[in-house]
Order: C-alpha cells, then sequence, then structure tokens
C-alpha cells in the first residue's frame, strides 16, 4: 500500500492542476483513480488508488505550498515584451560579449546575456539582430530563435527564495493553456518566460491564472 501511496502521491504533486481542482472538490476521486491507473500504467486496484487519493487530501503540505504560491504571485509585477530573438553562440565568443556588451552604454540597450558551460545565450531586440551578429564569426553561432515573446514576473524577492514550487506552478499554467517555454532565466525576484511571439497572450493568461 506504502508504495501505491508514493506513485499516485507523485503524479498529483506533479500536476498543479488536479491539486487545485482536489482542494476545491472539483474531481470526482473514482474518475481521478481510472485516469491514473489507466494514463500510467498502475498495477494497483481501484480502491487502493482511492485510498491514496484522499490520504493525499488530508496532507496539508501541498494545500499549504498552492496557498504561500498564490499568496507570492498576487501582487508580482508581470509586464511582456514583443519580439525578442535568442542568440546561441559558442562559449568560446564570451570575450567579444564581455569587450562589446558588458559596458555602460550596451547595459542600457537591455541585452539579457547567460552563460552556461558551453554555450552563451544573448537576449536582444529582434530590430537589432543584423548588428549584433555581425560582431560574431558566423561558425561561432550556433543558433538564432526570432519572433519570441517575453514575459516578466517581478516578485518580493524575500517571499519568491522562501516559497516552494514557483517556477513549476507557472510553468505548469503555460503548458496548460497549449504553449511551450522557448527559454527560462531566473534572476531572483524576476522569472522570465520566452515563448512564441505568436503564443505570449495564451502564455500570460496563464500565469495570471494562478490565482483563480
Amino acid at each position: 500500500m506504502a508504495s501505491v501511496n508514493n506513485v499516485v502521491w507523485r503524479i498529483i504533486a506533479e500536476d498543479p492542476s488536479i491539486q487545485k481542482d482536489l482542494s476545491r472538490g472539483l474531481i470526482n476521486t473514482r474518475a481521478l483513480s481510472r485516469y491514473i491507473i489507466d494514463n500510467y500504467q498502475l498495477k494497483a486496484s481501484m480502491d487502493a488508488v482511492i485510498s491514496a487519493i484522499r490520504r493525499f487530501e488530508t496532507e496539508t503540505v501541498f494545500k499549504d505550498d498552492r496557498k504561500n504560491i498564490q499568496e507570492v504571485t498576487k501582487n508580482a509585477i508581470i509586464s511582456t515584451k514583443n519580439y525578442v530573438t535568442c542568440i546561441t553562440i559558442k562559449d568560446g565568443s564570451f570575450d567579444t560579449i564581455c569587450r562589446d556588451y558588458l559596458n555602460e552604454k550596451i547595459l542600457r540597450k537591455n541585452i539579457r546575456v547567460i552563460k552556461g558551460k558551453e554555450r552563451v545565450k544573448l537576449f536582444i531586440n529582434q530590430k537589432d539582430l543584423d548588428e549584433k551578429l555581425k560582431l560574431f564569426k558566423k561558425s561561432d553561432v550556433i543558433k538564432v530563435q526570432k519572433d519570441l515573446g517575453e514575459i516578466r514576473i517581478q516578485l518580493n524577492v524575500e517571499k519568491a527564495e522562501e516559497t516552494r514550487g514557483i517556477l513549476a506552478s507557472m510553468s505548469h499554467q503555460i503548458a496548460l493553456h497549449g504553449v511551450n517555454i522557448e527559454e527560462t532565466v531566473i534572476a531572483l525576484p524576476d522569472f522570465l518566460f520566452y515563448v512564441k511571439q505568436e503564443d505570449l497572450l495564451r502564455a500570460h493568461k496563464g500565469i495570471l491564472s494562478i490565482n483563480e
């Protein structure tokens, strides 16, 4: 029984939409049990899964997390930006970025630079794309993602650091609105999601739905 509980709880814990509907009493427990058994090929009886779901509902930690997330996000400052391009270049070009980007004049242009182990990503205004590409060798440019939209969610930094599940909740709500997240940047208290320009409105609605 314990193993069934663990599997069922993990499935529910990874799906904020199920958690939300459970807390509101909107889900038929038997129907949810059938959904879990069929979609996750769970080899357990209906009664065992129903019991696990009911045990989950008594675990206040998940309800508390959802409540805390809503408390943090209800006063968030949400802004969007149209037509952003992400340029991915090889790490060896980072010296060029340091020389040509990271100075006071360039930083005023609102360029975001993210450095990974092997790649560097630059988020720029799309109208500046041709100008910026000239700074790099063609062989150093790995990928150019055009026509992106940016959603910026600014939270209270202290509460954001202390609250579990914020990123997962926002990402899930965007996905529930049929939007794929192309890139994510986190620099607390800011969360930035990059989606295709055509999906920006739906992604924005997804973020707003967290507090519905």
